[in-house]
């Protein structure tokens, strides 16, 4: 399930709810994941 997106210059990045965790997907590409909410939320908005 995504939590939150946006686009940017160069696609997509969406936060997504997995099993283990959360992800950051960059067009569809898994780059970060982590059990920490806000640790992927801080990495979010770097992108």
């Amino acid at each position: 399930m995504t939590l939150k997106g946006k686009r940017t210059s160069y696609g997509l990045v969406e936060i997504r709810e997995e099993r283990s965790g959360y992800a950051i997907y960059v067009n569809g590409v898994l780059k970060e994941s982590s059990a920490d909410l806000n640790y992927i939320l801080r990495r979010f908005d770097t992108y």
